[in-house]
């Protein structure tokens, strides 16, 4: 936009009608109207200056001004009479801006300064003026390790790496400040500050038991009252879990036979930082169930490798012989880095053992059952017998007297 100015050529030319004083702006402008603060804004401007310098003094220049009307930045004084053009780079990033804000309006523009020696004959103004605006970058974050479950004792190296992406390309954050934490429950668990190196990279490590707790956790980052960046938070969810416990069946049979012992051989273990571990010196318990009746239970415990033997005779079960199965259920109660575990096995009973029983038992009940009724007949016939011959006696004796 070219603006000049009538008034003031009209008013230099009264005073001084030889050499009138004349500032005429072809052209001012900028390459662009948005600038991320940490880039340089490209000034361009043309004009036409005419003055005596035996008795006048004139120059022109460009200025930076803020909303307030201070001045931020302000060009050289140009005071060459005539035609030019010229071009100005300006780094943004030099200027004083409030941190909390997240962009900010800049006014460019193109100023004239007059004055006439000996006199009190001073102007100035500006000709023309290009608002621009100044805004802060957004902040991506890849986080390189991350996972979203861990075991309970387990440590997690972690690299968050933040950068900028624009037309112009992707760009690291280098040597910026990164709050970190870690929270669970809205408590806030670790906290501390991390600067990025020239790959824009931060790398930690963090442990299961130090910087979170069992169960749901956050990894919290955060960028605050940066003069380039705009506020940014990044939350990645974490669950902490118990470590599974497993167990080996080394030895189990599913059928019980007459008179024999149930004999289980069984192995415990778990993994630690992906090491194999014994479950060594735990408690563990012992429940047979008939038809959901606990006929048998009783507490164990694992030796230093894990391992853990039960031996029980048939004799300890109070079991109804009609029972087909038992289920046995061997259980570790678990503690705040191992989880429950509970194996169930299903335990048969021989049934041609126990129907052999049970035709032993009713033939030998018949046979005890047929040596009584025999016992009682005799009986019987003697005490008739006896009872007949007292009978005899005395009619005898009745007679005879």
């Amino acid at each position: 936009m070219i603006l000049p100015i009538l008034l003031i050529i009209e008013f230099i030319t009264i005073i001084n009608p030889v050499n009138a004083f004349n500032c005429n702006l072809i052209n001012l402008d900028t390459s662009q109207t948005e600038y991320y603060i940490n880039e340089d804004i490209n000034i361009y401007a043309s004009w036409e200056l005419y003055f005596n310098p035996a008795n006048e003094i004139a120059y022109t220049q460009i200025h930076i001004l803020d909303n307030s009307n201070q001045i931020l930045w302000n060009s050289s004084k140009n005071n060459q009479i005539g035609t030019h053009e010229q071009n100005w780079t300006v780094n943004i990033e030099e200027f004083i801006f409030d941190p909390r804000n997240d962009s900010y309006i800049l006014f460019i523009k193109f100023f004239i300064f007059y004055f006439q020696i000996d006199t009190t004959n001073t102007m100035y103004t500006y000709l023309e003026t290009i608002e621009i605006r100044a805004i802060k970058r957004n902040v991506a974050c890849e986080l390189i390790g991350y996972k979203d479950y861990i075991k309970i004792g387990e440590n997690v190296s972690l690299n968050a790496k933040f950068y900028t992406e624009s037309s112009e390309g992707v760009f690291n954050l280098t040597n910026e400040i990164i709050q970190f934490m870690t929270s669970s429950n809205n408590i806030t668990i670790y906290y501390s500050n991390y600067t990025t190196d020239t790959g824009g990279t931060i790398s930690f490590q963090i442990s299961s038991l130090t910087h979170l707790k069992l169960g749901q956790n956050f990894l919290i980052f955060l960028i605050t009252n940066n003069r380039v960046f705009n506020d940014s938070k990044f939350v990645y969810e974490i669950f902490v879990e118990k470590n599974p416990v497993l167990i080996e069946i080394k030895r189990f049979s599913e059928t019980l036979k007459k008179n024999e012992e149930l004999e289980i051989n069984l192995r415990f273990y778990y993994y630690f930082n992906q090491s194999e571990e014994p479950l060594a010196n735990y408690n563990i318990k012992l429940k047979i169930i008939d038809n959901k009746t606990p006929v048998f239970i009783k507490e164990y415990e694992t030796d230093e490798f894990g391992n853990l033997t039960i031996n029980i005779s048939q004799e300890f079960f109070n079991i109804n012989q009609k029972s087909q199965q038992l289920t046995v259920n061997i259980s570790f109660n678990g503690n705040y880095f191992l989880d429950n575990k509970t194996l169930s096995l299903e335990l048969k009973l021989n049934q041609d053992v126990y129907a052999e029983i049970n035709n032993s038992f009713q033939i030998n009940f018949f046979s005890f059952l047929s040596i009584l009724i025999i016992i009682l007949i005799l009986f019987s016939y003697m005490l008739t017998n006896k009872k007949s011959k007292s009978e005899k006696l005395l009619t005898d004796l009745i007679i005879r007297y």
